[in-house]
């Protein structure tokens, strides 16, 4: 492998375009950034750009859960059915194959993400109903979200639950109880599944991920670098309440490097979910979901027993990551933080923040709180938001008044809820549209973030660019996402990912 590598003719996103550049790379740093026609060390690899390519810091995704993304891509996708009917005509369609795929009887099938808006006939999307698509293996379907789920009668008793009596829904804790379940795949697929998607990340300019898989993921990553040669990326290991107390026996605190992992995986956060989804109507609201009979959603803690959590994690030297949705969510969460004693350790974060009280906002600064954003959930829900947050969608998905705020942004992609997409993150950000919404207005375009704001929020660096003294985790690009369309950012060709001055996709 080059220990150094030079490139010549770059351009340099961040930096004067009028100008070409030379950047070295050696033993894993930018040593050396130099107007073209400078004096210049050689390299055991010279690559001219021709004034053709842009170089710049790598990205991040900051909220994956990356094992169920991985083996995602080996199940159907419903997100664009409008009807119960419809999904199980699908579904009926796309067994036998999936039968065929996965000829072991025990395994789960799966079908995600089906989207329910006003579908006049999602009662019919039960337990029966499944059982009649599939009798002899488990069968779940997850809803958009991921936070609810309809299984079958071989599902249920799988999940040990008693079938009779049962309409086959799950949601919350028991969907996400279901997921671990579901996912217990054999070690070398679920290790080749990752392995094929840590690739197809790394194309994309990824070089880092947060893991928040619900597992503890310390030993499967160790396993994945050691064993399987996994390499492409850097991971921080989230760890969810359940593994709170042998993490801290364990002395894991957020930031360590894991040994047997060549310095690529580190302990993440301490991960908390307090509310539910939107596409479930189950996140935490002040106001009643519309047709719910009063219904404001689902605060999964008690406000102490919450606080006594996050202040344990605090003082055991982790971060925290807590899921919030809903404008109440967010509000009992922010309160939390600010009872903490000692305070939340740096690079804390609320994840989603999707819906948020205007009074709630300078709050993200006072604590040096991140907002963790998934944008891409604002094009998926767009519709849902009108429906059942009406009056109130100003304030949802309030990128700008975050920023404008003071808040830090982090942007990702919550895979396998969304696909991991850094670009279309960043242009969904910058635009407030989705991928194939160009018939649609921008939605609240008064909460669209520049160019700058949406590229610092996913390099892996957290800055628009490369310096010396860096690590040498950078792409090459062909074009300027600080000065490219939304739809060129979502078509951007990444041509080269370095991590750690090593190449871990190359297209040059």
């Amino acid at each position: 492998m080059a220990r150094s590598t030079l490139f010549r003719r770059a351009h340099l996103v961040g930096y004067p375009q009028d100008c070409e550049y030379t950047v070295l790379v050696r033993d894993g740093v930018v040593s050396a950034i130099q107007e073209e026609g400078g004096s210049e060390e050689g390299a055991d690899e010279e690559l001219d750009l021709a004034g053709a390519s842009f170089v710049a810091p790598s990205l991040a995704d900051h909220h994956t859960h990356f094992a169920s993304w991985s083996l995602s891509q080996q199940r159907v996708d419903l997100y664009t059915a409008t009807s119960a009917a419809e999904v199980l005509e699908r579904m009926r369609a796309w067994l036998p194959g999936a039968r065929e795929r996965q000829p072991n009887p025990h395994l789960f099938i799966v079908g995600q993400r089906m989207r329910v808006g006003e579908w006049p006939d999602l009662a019919d999307m039960n337990r029966l109903a499944l059982d009649r698509l599939e009798d002899v293996r488990p069968l779940a379907i997850f809803f958009a979200g991921f936070h609810s789920l309809c299984a079958n009668s071989k599902a249920l008793v799988k999940l040990g639950i008693e079938p009779e009596g049962h309409d086959g829904v799950l949601e919350e804790a028991d969907c996400f109880r279901a997921w671990t379940i579901i996912n217990e795949v054999p070690e070398d697929v679920k290790d080749a599944a990752v392995a094929d998607t840590a690739r197809k990340t790394a194309a994309q300019g990824i070089t880092e991920i947060l893991d928040l898989e619900m597992d503890f993921n310390i030993a499967a990553w160790q396993r994945r670098v050691r064993d399987k040669g996994i390499n492409q990326l850097r991971v921080r290991c989230g760890m969810y309440w359940i593994h709170l107390g042998p993490a801290l026996a364990a002395g894991y605190r957020t930031g360590d490097v894991l040994p047997d992992t060549d310095g690529l995986v580190t302990v993440g956060p301490s991960k908390w979910i307090t509310d539910g989804s939107l596409g479930s109507r189950t996140a935490c609201c002040h106001d009643p979901y519309p047709g719910e009979s009063g219904g404001k959603g689902h605060f999964e803690y008690e406000p102490e027993a919450l606080l006594d959590g996050m202040q344990t994690a605090t003082r055991g030297g982790m971060t925290l990551a807590v899921h919030a949705i809903g404008d109440r969510a967010n509000e009992l969460v922010l309160q939390a933080f600010a009872k903490l004693d000692p305070s939340a350790l740096p690079g804390s974060t609320i994840e989603h923040a999707q819906l948020l009280a205007l009074s709630d906002l300078p709050l993200f600064a006072r604590l040096d709180l991140v907002a963790s954003i998934q944008p891409t959930h604002m094009a998926d829900d767009r519709e849902l938001a009108e429906q059942f947050w009406p009056g109130r969608t100003g304030r949802a998905f309030p990128f700008k008044a975050l920023v404008d705020a003071g808040a830090t942004l982090k942007l990702g992609s919550d895979a396998p809820v969304a696909p991991v997409d850094p670009w279309d993150a960043m242009a969904v950000a910058i635009s407030r549209s989705g991928r194939g919404q160009g018939h649609l207005p921008p939605w609240h375009p008064e909460q669209a973030i520049s160019p700058l704001q949406a590229w610092t929020a996913c390099t892996s660096s957290g800055k628009a660019r490369l310096e010396v003294g860096d690590r040498a985790d950078l792409i090459v690009i062909a074009k300027d996402p600080l000065t490219v369309s939304a739809e060129e950012l979502r078509n951007m060709d990444v041509r080269g990912t370095m991590l750690d001055g090593r190449w871990t996709h190359f297209a040059l």
